[in-house]
């Protein structure tokens, strides 16, 4: 079995991101015109409540950890133009989930100590809104939620009738939605639930969480991909291979500490391959078999390699074009908790 040496992350120690950063996650994505359309909670006028569940798993295979601290949550309207939603009478509230699902109509038992983003007594809750933008809901970075790298997360809102410059916006295809047509209900049972929480974009303040992210594009078909785990001290991380032509049972990886802008191969005989890595630290080859292959990479428990970055390509044997390679696209990966 290849195994990676630890002197490959200890090359870019010198370089390691801070143990503190801001991280940007989306769920289910970053781009605020994928998804289905909702009009709960910002498309309705009169009362109404929801609950709104994002899971311990979505947040942490985005990058997000123990400690993390929210910064920001923005949601994607879809109605043309803009306007200025104002809610007379609201509450918004963020916490850990109490109960897991959470049951449903335990509207003031959902939420185990939520932080307050908005309160009933503090007058309307308003905001401005552009279509096809990501939209920031003011209070959460007041609201210092922590998050606790365990429990799911609720966003529970209720907003009283007489709501103007509402809105409809992406939802989840993923997390779980409660709803009630009931203004500060109480334990009234929802009246539609399933996988409609908001679509949102998350600012997270990461103390060294470890993340990774696929990147650019292959071509002749090898793929980088990512399994479900993550470069954490101590852990093993692994990167996948799929679609490697059968010229060889093997494939190159190529490691660098920082991404290459999408080089153009052309000249060297790869015509529409692409550098997405600056390959200036190691390469290892992983055996394939079939069109796929995994490289396991041990990572040492040391604390002292929380932030380093790093990139990764793979190349793989083709006789498509002169050069004989054919490149995946890339993965970026930082070491964490």
């Amino acid at each position: 079995m290849l195994r990676s040496s630890p002197r490959l992350l200890a090359a870019v120690l010198a370089l390691a991101l801070p143990l503190v950063a801001q991280t940007q996650i989306g769920i289910d994505d970053l781009d605020p015109a994928t998804g289905v359309t909702n009009v709960f909670p910002f498309g309705v006028t009169g009362g109404q409540t929801s609950l709104h569940v994002y899971s311990a798993a979505a947040l942490r295979e985005r990058g997000v950890c123990a400690g993390s601290l929210l910064v920001g949550v923005d949601v994607a309207p879809v109605n043309t133009g803009s306007n200025t939603y104002n809610a007379p009478q609201a509450q918004m509230l963020i916490g850990h989930l109490a109960v897991s699902p959470p049951i449903p109509g335990n509207w003031a038992g959902h939420l185990a100590s939520p932080a307050v983003v908005h309160d009933l007594t503090s007058g309307a809750y308003t905001f401005p809104w552009t279509s096809a933008t990501w939209t920031p809901l003011p209070g959460f970075a007041s609201a210092t939620f922590v998050w606790d790298g365990v429990r799911d997360v609720g966003i529970q809102y209720t907003s009283s009738a007489g709501v103007t410059g509402f809105f409809s916006a992406k939802r989840s295809a993923t997390q779980l939605r409660h709803y009630v047509a009931v203004f500060n209900a109480a334990a009234q049972a929802p009246t539609s639930n399933g996988l409609f929480a908001m679509k949102l974009r998350m600012s997270w303040l990461t103390p060294g969480c470890a993340i990774r992210t696929v990147y650019g594009t292959g071509c002749d078909t090898p793929a980088l991909s990512l399994n479900s785990d993550l470069p954490i001290l101590g852990g093993t991380f692994t990167l996948s291979l799929a679609n490697v032509q059968p010229v060889a049972p093997l494939a190159v990886l190529l490691f660098g500490d920082a991404q290459a802008p999408g080089i153009d191969l052309a000249p060297l005989g790869a015509p529409g391959c692409r550098a997405w890595t600056n390959a200036n630290l190691t390469s290892l080859t992983a055996p394939v078999a079939g069109g796929t292959g995994a490289l396991p990479i041990a990572i040492p428990a040391d604390p002292s390699l929380v932030g380093a970055t790093f990139t990764t390509q793979a190349a793989g044997f083709t006789a498509a074009n002169t050069l004989g390679l054919a490149t995946s696209n890339g993965v970026q990966w930082t070491v964490g908790y």
